[in-house]
Parts: C-alpha cells; structure tokens; sequence
C-alpha cells in the first residue's frame, strides 16, 4: 500500500497539486508534490472552460454520509463555477441565508455613518468562511476580490428582501479588515468602507458592525482570535480565504478553536493531478444552502474531471485532509480501470456471484 503521502496545496495562489505515482523498489509510491504553475493547468482553467450541463449519465443527490475513499455507485454530476466571478456568486448564495437571521434578530439605528449594531461578546454563532480560488495574488486582487463579495452580498440581500434590508449590509457599513498591509495602503484609497490592517482593528476598544476578514494567514490566527473574541461585537464576521484552510496547513493546537469556530459556508478548492495516465483535474467543493439546515451539514465534495464533467469520488462530514484526497483519486481511478471493470464482468458470470 502508500509508505508516504504529502500535499503541499495553495487554492489561492499559482501553485496546485500533482500526484506522482512511479513504482520505487517493485512497489508503486504515491505521493504529492508542490508544482510550479508553469508546469501544470492553471486555476485559470477551470475558469476559462464552462462546465457542459447536459449528460446521459445520471445525476443523483450526494449523501454527506459517503465516504470519501468509496466513490458512489451511480456517478454524481457536480457543477463548478465558470468563472470568478461566478464563484463568488453562489458563495453569497451560500452566505447570505447563513448571515440574515443575525441581522433580523438585532435592532438597527440609523447614525451618521451608517447603520449601527449592538451585539453581546464570545458568540461564536455568526462566524462564517468563505473560501474562493484566485488567480492573482497582488494586493489590488485581493481589495477587488473582497468589494466584489460585498457588493454582491448587498445585491443578493435586496434580491431576497428588499432595498431596506440592502441598506443596512451595503459596503459602506462594514468593516473590512485586510491581514496583508500591501492590500491595506491599496483599500484605503477606495471611498465608503472603513479599512483596517489587522493588528490596527486588534488595537481598536471595540468595533461593531459587520466584519470582513481578507487572507489572515497562520501566523495571523492570534491575531484573529482577539478580534473576533475581545475586539468585535457586531452581529456577524466572515472570514475569506483563511492560510489555514489550504491542504498541508498546520495550525497549532491552541489555535484549533478559533478555527473551527468558523463555520465554511462555501469552498471551492481546485487541483491538479498528475497520475500514470496523465495528469487530471480535481477539486474539494462545499456548499451550504439555505435548505441544508434540515438535512444535515452538507458535505465536503471530492471531484474528478471525467470527460469534460466533473464527477464525485468521495464525500466527507469534515475537511478533507491530504490523505482523504489521494485515497479518493487512487480508488477512483481503480474503479474505472479497464481490468477493475473486466473482473467485474467475469464474476457477474460466476453463478451464485454478485457484481
């Protein structure tokens, strides 16, 4: 079986996964390797190729009891977003549900700056993630990418409720947080949103309001935890694209809890793969719905590309780890293997036998 199995996975940069699998003493030894994005697909293609809609195959509602190392036996169809911009719209379709009844539930007055909140400390209820691939990882990215997650937060909210309910979650009345200073000097020449650099909102006696927090990194989680513990009392926070979501982080144990404090609401992770057959595409995908609530959590999705559509493999309660991944893409690939299909077929003849 595997002897080693390491992933080092950036989602939000240029770096993706490659599988190697090269037989080593007789024995074949997966493991993944970082890849310059020179050398492999870009997270660009998964942007740049819509996902074809129509199929003769089957598409079935996944189980968030599956097992993230036994693909289905019908094959599940899952649509990715064609573009950024696209992913960050059904993120907001999967944050706003998850956002407006803290909002519903506190008493808004209308002050000079805006709307103001009052909210009582250490809840860790209105706590949401955010995860969204970028391709760009230059300051002006990363402010852009955040205006465009509340500018359409704000649309989405008028869409379901009304312009008065728009109002009150418009840009103009977060706060927006960025843990990168590069981003910081460029957020500040923007109009309307209160920026802050991280350890500035930390230096704050108290910040109410929605918070947005862009790109903290491990070695910001300290940090994050006093501002969402001691600092921050407003009605919800929401944290997008954490260093500590990225397959291979390791967080220390006593920063555990303000993790998991966090509830992800959508993430779409992609990947490359690259196998004995040739290299392929992956992906982890989460997506809470507003519906999802009486259904259970939903599930962390493992996809595989597979003739231009991408097809779950596994599903998973929690976060797949490095290891959740490669056992999902190895048994994958066997199940689909012409030998794995052709003993099937011979035992299907075997009386007494089922396939």
């Amino acid at each position: 079986m595997l002897k080693q199995c390491r992933l080092h996975y950036n989602p939000f940069s240029h770096d993706h996964i490659r599988l190697s699998t090269r037989p080593t003493s007789g024995r074949c030894r997966t493991r993944f390797i970082p890849v310059p994005v020179h050398t492999i697909q870009h997270v660009q293609a998964f942007y740049d190729r819509s996902v074809p809609k129509t199929s003769k195959r089957r598409v079935v509602k996944a189980s968030s009891g599956a097992s993230a190392s036994t693909p289905p036996t019908q094959p599940i169809i899952i649509d990715i977003p064609g573009s950024q911009q696209e992913a960050v719209l059904t993120a907001v379709q999967c944050l706003v549900p998850a956002l407006q009844p803290h909002l519903a539930s506190l008493k808004t007055a209308k002050t000079s700056k805006g709307f103001s909140y009052a909210s009582k400390g250490g809840n860790t209820a209105n706590r949401f993630g955010v995860e969204i691939p970028v391709l760009d990882t230059s300051p002006q990215a990363a402010v852009d990418l955040a205006n465009l997650v509340l500018s359409a937060t704000a649309a989405r909210v008028q869409q379901r409720s009304g312009a008065a309910a728009a109002a009150a979650v418009a840009p103009a009345n977060w706060t927006l947080v960025h843990a990168r200073e590069d981003a910081v000097q460029v957020a500040r020449s923007s109009d309307g949103t209160q920026v802050l650099g991280l350890r500035q909102a930390c230096r704050q006696t108290q910040l109410g309001g929605l918070l947005l927090v862009v790109e903290p990194s491990i070695s910001d989680v300290a940090l994050v935890e006093q501002l969402l513990d001691d600092v921050w009392v407003g009605p919800a926070a929401v944290v997008l694209n954490p260093q500590w979501s990225q397959q291979g982080a390791v967080l220390p144990a006593e920063y555990q809890r303000v993790a998991e404090s966090i509830a992800v609401v959508y993430s779409f992770l992609p990947c490359a793969i690259q196998g004995l057959l040739g290299p392929k595409e992956g992906a982890v995908l989460r997506m809470v719905e507003s519906r999802a609530g009486a259904e259970g959590s939903p599930p962390w999705r493992i996809l595989l590309k597979e003739r231009d559509q991408f097809v779950q493999v596994g599903a998973m309660a929690r976060r797949p780890t490095s290891s959740d991944l490669e056992l999902a893409f190895i048994n994958a690939a066997a199940a689909s293997s012409p030998l794995t299909k052709t003993a099937k077929f011979l035992r299907g003849l075997i009386p007494g036998k089922k396939t």
